[in-house]
């Protein structure tokens, strides 16, 4: 056996026996645990040694000074990476070395001993039990070198921020307090912040607070952190009811850090609150800097403050550079949304359309972000501006093929809409062909509209009869999309000629309770209109008659009006057909068809109408 090996197993076996006469209450020599400790250290078997360590320290001679051994014991569980242990040892050898038995040992080496124990107890959440031992080690009479007190408020400042983080208000101020008193001129800006911090944080001293920052403030004016312990002043202020006092503290942060983030922070907080009630410094503030187009470092909420104050007070140079700004920051689109629905709120319906038409349709070297795009075309659909977005969209149709970063595929959706709206079906058509074909859409949505703009307008049957295809496979399952499809496909029928198809597909739609009765009315209209292209206008004034049946103050009623008039004239009875022109005339005067009524009403010959009406309404 190698000497190495025999000095361990008699160390083994020494510890081993001391344990045992611990266990037996048999009292050994106090010298023999502290050999028997570090000898379980020498060999690696800390869990023997932390055994040994309990039970001496359990029932030590108060004469003996467990002091370094337990800080040995402490070192080595710390480089095992046991933490946990590495503190409970250091602990009990901080407790030691404040025993009369400790009296004896090198000051300095008690303040080692204490850092250390400080240290771990922190690293392990222990903050209350590190904080005692850093009391009673910063407090005078110490031994610690300038140094070592750098190293004990270094570890009261890791504490105070670990407090903070978890939300202990309470332990981060005492270890803010206890580093503030002790840090040297390096750490007293953190430990000053972070003392007012923390009352600031617990929200029961407000006006405690608000000194505590003031006076951080007024210690450290060039500290990065001053202007926000500003506006952390000013709230606490206006937690403490102190509004004036609190608006004058806004005051002085603007005046002394405009250029600040925190100072477009704090403007971007009245970006909620009524005009009236924005601090005039705030007022101030922004716009003098808009006006000058010092916009670049203000956020979405700041910038849209400023709108919002330069749209009321008139000032065109200020409006233009925040709107240009917001246009190119807006990254949801929020924003935009909002200034353009607040411009109407304030009765300036046409700022806002002029501002919006620049970012429907900006010009190339416009910076305009996707999101603020889209927000601006969305609001035109909302509000339906149709017409603004149709001019766009035509504009654009020049360069379909030329991809643009802002023009994404909501804006390019709402073009196609606008054309429909306006009825320029033919143009539509050719953004939802795109939209399908380039862009790879397969929202039901997309392909219903493609389908109607080509069954509509298109020359391609097979090709209108594929979109409908497209359009019927992404409405599985939705009975009311189903239906929207087959009242297409009915239409398409109708375009071939294929009558009783098309009466068998829209016939279904009426029979449906389930679906909307504009859907059903419109069905049944169409009903009528195959009978019509027919020449069967008895059965067409039938299937007429019947639209009002279904919704009686919807939109197809006029239209089955007209249409039941035509086919009363067809059939040479133009009493009831003047009938249904005056019926229509007076429930529907402003309805597209009432025009087409007027004018087929003053075309019949009174002397030529035969008296059998028949219509009743």
């Amino acid at each position: 056996m190698k000497p190495t090996q025999i000095i361990n197993k008699t160390l083994k076996t020494a510890a081993g026996l001391l344990l045992a006469v611990l266990m037996l209450g048999i009292s050994p020599s106090w010298g023999d645990g502290v050999s028997a400790i570090d000898g379980a250290i020498e060999t690696g078997d800390l869990a023997q040694a932390a055994q040994i360590a309990r039970s001496v320290d359990g029932s030590v001679d108060p004469a003996t000074d467990l002091t370094m051994v337990l800080a040995r014991l402490g070192r080595a569980f710390q480089k095992a990476g046991d933490i946990e242990s590495s503190a409970e040892f250091y602990s009990r050898a901080a407790f030691a070395s404040a025993q009369p038995a400790a009296a004896s040992q090198d000051p300095e080496k008690i303040v080692f001993v204490r850092l250390a124990a400080a240290g771990a107890l922190a690293q392990t959440g222990k903050s209350g039990e590190s904080i005692r031992i850093l009391k009673v080690l910063l407090s005078p009479p110490s031994a610690a070198t300038p140094t070592q007190v750098q190293s004990g408020v270094s570890i009261a400042l890791q504490i105070g921020g670990t407090s903070l983080a978890r939300g202990d208000a309470v332990t981060a101020a005492e270890a803010y307090s206890l580093a503030a008193a002790h840090a040297d001129a390096h750490q007293r800006p953190k430990a000053k912040l972070g003392d007012a911090w923390a009352t600031a944080i617990s929200q029961t001293q407000p006006v405690q607070a608000a000194k505590k920052l003031a006076a951080f403030v007024d210690e450290f004016p060039q500290h990065s952190d001053a202007p926000r312990a500003m506006r952390a002043c000013a709230e606490c202020l206006r937690q403490a009811e102190r509004p004036n006092d609190s608006a004058a503290v806004i005051a002085d942060l603007l005046t002394r850090w405009p250029t600040s983030a925190t100072a477009s922070e704090v403007v971007a907080g009245y970006s909620d609150v009524a005009s009236e009630m924005v601090p005039p410094a705030v007022k101030d503030w922004i716009i003098g800097r808009a006006k000058g187009g010092e916009v670049k470092d203000l956020n979405a909420k700041a910038t849209e403050l400023g709108i919002k104050l330069a749209a009321e007070t008139g000032d065109s140079d200020a409006t233009k550079h925040l709107i240009r700004h917001l246009a190119a920051i807006d990254q949801d689109g929020n924003s935009v949304m909002l200034v353009l629905t607040s411009m109407v709120d304030q009765g300036k319906p046409e700022l806002a359309e002029q501002w919006a038409a620049t970012l429907i349709s900006p010009m190339p070297n416009d910076k305009v972000s996707t999101a603020a795009r889209e927000a601006a075309c969305r609001w035109a659909g909302r509000t339906e501006r149709w017409s603004m977005l149709a001019l766009a969209s035509a504009s654009e149709l020049e360069r379909l093929d030329q991809a643009s970063e802002s023009r994404s595929v909501v804006v390019e959706r709402l073009f196609a809409e606008s054309l429909m709206q306006t009825g320029r079906v033919e143009e539509g058509r050719k953004w939802w062909d795109h939209l399908v074909d380039r862009r790879k859409s397969t929202d039901f949505a997309t392909l219903l509209r493609c389908a109607e703009a080509e069954t509509s307008v298109g020359t391609d049957v097979t090709l209108a009869g594929s979109r409908i295809s497209l359009a019927r496979a992404a409405a599985t399952g939705d009975r009311f999309n189903e239906t929207l499809v087959d009242m297409l496909a009915a239409e398409l029928a109708i375009r071939k000629t294929r009558f009783d198809e098309a009466r068998s597909l829209l016939e279904s739609v009426v029979r449906s309770s389930d679906i909307d009765a504009t859907v059903r009315g419109r069905a049944q209209w169409l009903i009528g209109e195959t009978h019509f292209l027919q020449t069967q206008y008895a059965a067409a004034i039938e299937a007429y008659r019947r639209v009002e049946g279904i919704d009686a103050s919807g939109v197809w009623v006029s239209a089955a009006l007209v249409q039941a008039g035509k086919s009363f004239e067809q059939l040479g009875r133009t009493r009831e057909a003047a009938v249904c022109y005056g019926s229509l005339i007076g429930r529907f005067a402003d309805s597209p068809h009432a025009q087409v009524a007027r004018r087929r009403m003053a075309a019949i010959d009174p002397a030529n109408s035969p008296s059998n009406p028949s219509l009743r309404r």
